[in-house]
């Protein structure tokens, strides 16, 4: 095969992330082994590949795995582009695939937590009913993108199947279901025609055949088997769809904040869509004043429209309400109550250390003041760090945990000090321990990107601050 190694597909057979990898994979007639997975008792080789969210699919290419279904969809046209008779899934246009990549994530974004609350999530009739009008309403922006993306031809991706195609088509087996659920097709004929007549043409297809279920007593089957479990279990779902609540999180900071960052850790971490806003600190917006009238300050998550405030506030409501998804808090009550700890000391001792070292010191004398509060703060922290890993990368343990996400929200901050005082502020010959810890988190996948690294255009924006007398504004 053109990209070499054989190929193995982990998935589920009523997986819309699966079966979109499994239609793209016989659009290309490329030969590969499918492995069922058993929800209940995950393979090593699962478990292993997909470490994360412990998930499917995982595409195994050469024995190297790539997972997240959009992700492998996009690799597998990268690595057997259209040639040889191989059609290709995005447009050879840089803007026609932007608008491909954005019409596939609304259908994540929209569908399928609706989809997830007609099937799974629906305790009433109505929150069944309010789950369809939801899967209505975007169908119907959907019906539009069609007529847009496909000028009239039989798909999204035109004359032949393409991204946003295989995207919303992953979720048609669920579909059989749903229309037999509510006694109707959930997508509409009356409602939403070019779209019907869509997935008409998509299930003949091909590369639908044999993939795409069209059993519905089987899928609804599946379905209580699903709800037969317990929830813990049955929050496979969300972990697939990576994230645990159908309602969208939205999150108002700004890229400086050391508890800014510390949240978008935890989101990253757990691998949860968001969008973020960045605020002004000279003009902050109405919807910021509006959500934390009492402070004003970031960051504030809103979820389903909700505020929360306060970081720390904000890491603990996270872990609740996605709790299957990598926890940051211990299970132990009593290693929760360290770990609290260990975060509340970072607060009072680090933070105020930091703002007296970059926002209130006058002289070089209260400078210097600051970095010795700092660096005596920090020798605790590499006895805590000691303590609290036993021995493994983090204070979490093998992964990022509560005090390592509070303490890592400052190391921003501590990449413009470094330039300020000419060295390390975590020194490595002082605290050994805490210099390689500081080194991990940095190249951790949940800080890249995150995490500043520019001195320069940290200590610009410093200066931004000092001569707008905000220093309050971004420590709270």
């Amino acid at each position: 095969m053109a990209g070499g190694g054989e190929l193995k597909l982990l998935g589920v057979w009523t997986s819309p992330y699966v079966i979109r990898v499994r239609v793209v994979l016989n659009l290309k007639s490329l030969p590969y082994e499918y492995v069922e997975e058993n929800l209940g008792d995950k393979s090593a080789l699962l478990l292993g590949s997909n470490p994360v969210h412990k998930s499917v699919p995982v595409l195994l290419h050469g024995g190297r795995p790539v997972n997240e279904s959009q992700v492998i969809v996009q690799y597998i046209d990268e690595v057997w582009p259209g040639v040889d008779g191989r059609p290709s899934v995005l447009p050879s246009d840089p803007y026609e695939r932007a608008v491909a990549r954005f019409w596939a994530a609304y259908v994540d974004d929209k569908v399928g937590p609706a989809w997830l609350g007609i099937v799974f999530r629906s305790k009433t009739e109505e929150e069944r009913a309010a789950a369809v009008a939801q899967a209505v309403a975007a169908l119907e922006t959907l019906e539009e993108a069609f007529k847009e993306c496909s000028k009239g031809k039989p798909f999204f991706g035109g004359d032949g199947i393409g991204f946003v195609d295989v995207v919303l088509g992953g979720y048609l087996g669920w579909f059989t279901g749903i229309d037999k659920l509510i006694g109707r097709r959930l997508i509409d004929p009356a409602r939403t025609p070019a779209l019907a007549a869509w997935e008409e043409r998509f299930r003949a297809a091909e590369a639908a055949k044999g993939v795409v279920p069209d059993d519905a007593d089987k899928v609804l089957e599946f379905r209580q088997t699903l709800l037969a479990w317990s929830a813990s279990k049955a929050k496979w779902l969300d972990s697939a769809l990576g994230m645990a609540g159908d309602d969208e999180l939205k999150l108002l900071g700004m890229w400086t904040s050391a508890f800014v960052l510390r949240v978008r850790f935890v989101l990253n971490l757990k691998s949860l869509p968001y969008e973020f806003v960045e605020e002004d600190l000279g003009d902050k917006s109405a919807l910021l004043l509006a959500s934390n009238p009492v402070h004003k300050t970031v960051p504030v998550l809103l979820h389903a429209g909700r505020p929360v405030n306060e970081s720390q506030v904000i890491l603990q409501y996270l872990d609740e309400v996605w709790p299957n998804l990598p926890p940051v808090l211990p299970s132990d009550p009593y290693e929760r109550a360290v770990a609290r700890f260990w975060a509340a000391y970072v607060d009072d001792k680090v933070r105020l250390a930091w703002l007296g070292i970059l926002f209130r010191s006058k002289t070089e004398e209260e400078r210097a003041e600051a970095v010795a509060q700092a660096d005596a703060a920090l020798e605790t922290l590499e006895g805590a760090l000691r303590e609290c890993s036993g021995g493994k990368p983090f204070f979490g343990g093998d992964s990022i945990g509560f005090v390592d996400v509070v303490l890592g929200g400052y190391l921003g901050w501590f990449t413009a000090i470094r330039k300020l005082i000419g060295r390390r502020l975590i020194d490595p010959a002082r605290t050994p321990a805490l210099a390689a810890w500081e080194d991990r988190f940095r190249a951790t996948e949940a800080a890249k990107g995150v995490l500043p690294d520019d001195a320069d255009k940290m200590l610009e924006f410093r200066q931004t601050a000092i001569a707008l007398g905000a220093s309050k504004t971004i420590t709270l």
